[in-house]
C-alpha cells in the first residue's frame, strides 16, 4: 500500500481559493477531469456526507465517471473526500483525500495527502490527475477565463465523438493563443449551430481528421 504526498502553491489566500471548491462555476473548469480527458456533467456540490458523480470523456470520446463524497469540511482550512472511478484511465479504488489550505504570503499552500494505494502504479496516476487539476485551479483562482469542455458540450446539447473534442481543443487554442473574443464567439456560434446538424458517417470522418490534426498526426 502506499500514500501520495503533493504540495501546491496557489496566487490567492485561502479564503480566496476555497470557493473553486464550493461554487459550480468555477469547480467545472478545474476539478474532475483527469490529463487529456475532459467533464461532460456534474450536478451542484453535494451536502456533506452526500454521494457525488462527475460525468467524464476520454481522449476518445469514451464516458467514464469519478464518483465520492465530501466527508469533512472546515472552510478555508480544510477538505476530504473519498473518491473513486467507474472506467477512465486512472486505476479504481476507493481513496480518501485530504486537502489542507495554509496561508504564505504569496497566497496559499495547498498540502494534499491521499491514500491507501494498491500499488505504486495507481498512486503515480492519481499524482498527474492531481497535478492537472491543480494547475487548472491555480488559473482559476489568479482570475483566469479557463475554457471549459462542459460548458461546450451542454450548449453543443450533447454533441459526441472525437468531431466534439477535436473541436473543443480547437476553441481552448483560440483562448489560449489570445485570439479576439468576436473570433472566438463567431467560431463557437458556428460550432454549435452546425456540429449537431452533421450525418454520423460525415461527423466520423471530420472528427478522425481533425483530432489528427490537433494532436499533430498530421501537417
Amino acid at each position: 500500500m502506499s500514500e501520495l504526498k503533493l504540495e501546491w502553491k496557489l496566487p490567492a489566500p485561502p479564503d480566496a481559493v476555497f470557493p473553486a471548491f464550493s461554487q459550480p462555476a468555477l469547480i467545472r473548469r478545474w476539478f474532475g477531469a483527469p490529463p487529456g480527458c475532459h467533464r461532460t456533467h456534474a450536478p451542484d456540490p453535494g451536502a456533506l456526507g452526500q454521494p457525488y458523480r462527475v460525468g467524464l470523456r476520454d481522449a476518445a470520446g469514451r464516458a467514464f465517471a469519478q464518483v465520492g463524497c465530501i466527508v469533512e469540511v472546515e472552510p478555508g482550512r480544510f477538505l476530504a473526500l473519498e473518491m473513486d472511478w467507474e472506467g477512465g484511465p486512472v486505476p479504481p479504488g476507493r481513496t480518501r483525500a485530504e486537502l489542507t489550505f495554509h496561508p504564505i504570503p504569496e497566497g496559499t499552500r495547498l498540502e494534499l495527502r491521499q491514500g491507501a494505494f494498491a500499488d505504486d502504479a495507481a498512486r503515480d496516476a492519481h499524482r498527474a490527475y492531481w497535478e492537472a487539476c491543480l494547475g487548472r485551479l491555480s488559473r482559476v483562482v489568479a482570475g483566469e477565463a479557463v475554457p471549459c469542455f462542459e460548458e461546450f458540450w451542454e450548449e453543443s446539447r450533447g454533441y459526441v465523438g472525437p468531431l466534439a473534442v477535436a473541436a473543443y481543443a480547437v476553441l481552448a487554442g483560440l483562448r489560449e493563443a489570445g485570439a479576439p473574443k468576436e473570433v472566438v464567439a463567431q467560431v463557437e456560434d458556428v460550432l454549435y449551430a452546425h456540429l449537431p446538424r452533421l450525418r454520423e458517417d460525415t461527423a466520423d470522418v471530420l472528427g478522425a481528421v481533425l483530432q489528427s490534426r490537433v494532436e499533430g498526426g498530421a501537417s
